[in-house]
C-alpha cells in the first residue's frame, strides 16, 4: 500500500506499507487533505499526537506542512518499525517519537500537552471511541483534537462539557470528522 504526502515540503512523497503490516483502513487522501487544510493555520511550530497511527500519513502530513514535532502511538510494532523509517528516510526523524504501545497505556502516562491531535481508531471499537474525553485533557487551551470516525457512529465531542470545548463535525462521504476545540 503506497500513500502520498499532499503538501509541504514533502510533497509527493509516498509513504509505503509492507503487506504484513497493512490490516488497518487508512484515513482517505481527500479527508487528511481536507482535515489539513482545516487546520493549516495551527500546524506552523505545533505539537502533535497522531494517535492509532497506522501508517503515520497523517502526522506526516503534519510535520511536512510544518508542525514542530509529532508523537506517534501505533500498537503494531511492525506499523510503528514502518512509521519510525520513514520518518528518518523523509528527515524528519529529530521532529518525531513513536511509541509501540497500547493507547490506553500512552494516556495513562504521558505528561505531554498537544496543539493537535489526531486520533483515528477501527470504526467499529466503542471502547476505543470512548477515550476521546480522555484524551481532551491532553490539548493546550486553543488545540484541537481531531476525531475520525464512521458517520453512524457515536459522536464523542458531545459528551464534553461545552463550556470547555466547542465541537464541529464535518461529513466526508461515509466518514465524519469531529473537531473538538479546547477553550
Amino acid at each position: 500500500m503506497k500513500l502520498r504526502i499532499i503538501s509541504g515540503t514533502l510533497s509527493r512523497r509516498y509513504i509505503t506499507v509492507d503487506k504484513s503490516a497493512a490490516q488497518f483502513r487508512p484515513t482517505q487522501e481527500r479527508v487528511r487533505q481536507s482535515i489539513a487544510e482545516t487546520l493549516k493555520p495551527r500546524i506552523p511550530d505545533s505539537r502533535v499526537a497522531d494517535f492509532c497511527a497506522g501508517s503515520g500519513a497523517m502526522g506526516i502530513e503534519l510535520l511536512s506542512r510544518g508542525a514542530a514535532h509529532v508523537d506517534f502511538v501505533e500498537t503494531n510494532r511492525l506499523r510503528g518499525n514502518s512509521i519510525e523509517k520513514h520518518c528518518i528516510v523523509f528527515g524528519v526523524g529529530e521532529r518525531c517519537r513513536v511509541f509501540t504501545q497500547d493507547i490506553r497505556r500512552f494516556l495513562n502516562t504521558s505528561p505531554a500537552a498537544y496543539d493537535i491531535i489526531f486520533y483515528d481508531p477501527p470504526y467499529q471499537d466503542a471502547a476505543l471511541a470512548a477515550l476521546v474525553p480522555d484524551m481532551s485533557n491532553l490539548l493546550n487551551p486553543g488545540g484541537v483534537l481531531v476525531y475520525e470516525r464512521d458517520k453512524s457512529g457515536v459522536p464523542q465531542g458531545e459528551k464534553l462539557p461545552m463550556t470547555q470545548y466547542k465541537v464541529e463535525v464535518r461529513n466526508y462521504g461515509d466518514t465524519a470528522v469531529e473537531y473538538i476545540t479546547r477553550l
